[in-house]
């Protein structure tokens, strides 16, 4: 699994998280109708809802993030693509659609972009960030600085012990499978010693990418999913009421 692989790259900064794979592209696809829109933000594409009522739905990013407005969230969802996914360039098992696809280059872009799009909030208002696989990573670097109030992420990818010693917010939950153990309980290790409070959700029987491409015919994956969902919005409720 992508989730919490341990790969040792020094003896100061272990990666508590593996990259870019296969694992964050499977899974079931949803369909659905979103109810935001889409808006540019400080030259960022985003998806905008307002706080609206409703009920949990898991079944895709844009409807996830939908249900985080039904709880009183005003939400902003920038493409940190900026209209440039890697599905354009190849296959979910990332084999490229272009012999001439570069994708150490797409990936530097992809990462440059993404800091760009994560930094365009704006003043006077307590934000919070949640972000998944690729974007999981982005949302623990808003809470190394003081522009958001609470974090949360789940099955990320790309991160190492530093981001978790880096961090301001005093706030994080992570939620994720249980698969290897061992970066998972580093993770947990490094926030306790450096006094953060943190909340960690470990759901059995999930993939990588359960929060948003749960198989909907799989009543544990479909739970596992509303729960982490619900959770998080517990977790941003408890620093923003």
């Amino acid at each position: 699994m992508v989730s919490f692989t341990l790969r040792v790259v020094s003896v100061s900064h272990p990666v508590l998280a593996g990259g870019l794979g296969p694992d964050c592209f499977s899974g079931t696809k949803h369909d659905g109708k979103p109810s935001g829109k889409n808006i540019t933000i400080a030259g960022v594409p985003t998806y905008l809802l307002r706080a609206k009522e409703g009920t949990v739905n898991v079944k895709a990013p844009k409807l996830l993030q939908d249900y985080f407005a039904t709880q009183g969230y005003y939400v902003l969802g920038p493409d940190y693509f900026f209209g440039d996914p890697i599905q354009k360039h190849t296959t979910l098992d990332l084999e490229p659609l272009d012999p001439n696809f570069d994708l150490p280059a797409w990936l530097t872009k992809s990462e440059g972009s993404s800091r760009s799009g994560a930094s365009c909030m704006g003043p006077k208002a307590q934000y919070t960030a949640s972000g998944y696989c690729f974007g999981a990573k982005y949302s623990v670097e808003q809470a190394a600085t003081d522009q958001i109030v609470a974090g949360a992420f789940a099955h990320p990818g790309d991160l190492t012990e530093a981001h978790f010693r880096a961090l301001t917010s005093e706030s994080l939950s992570m939620s994720t499978l249980r698969s290897p153990a061992e970066s998972l309980y580093r993770a947990v290790d490094v926030l306790t010693e450096e006094k953060k409070k943190y909340h960690v959700q470990i759901y059995s029987g999930t993939v990588h990418g359960f929060t948003t491409r749960a198989n909907l015919s799989d009543e544990n994956s479909v739970w596992s999913a509303e729960e982490a969902a619900k959770s998080t919005i517990g977790w941003f409720d408890r620093f923003t009421n």
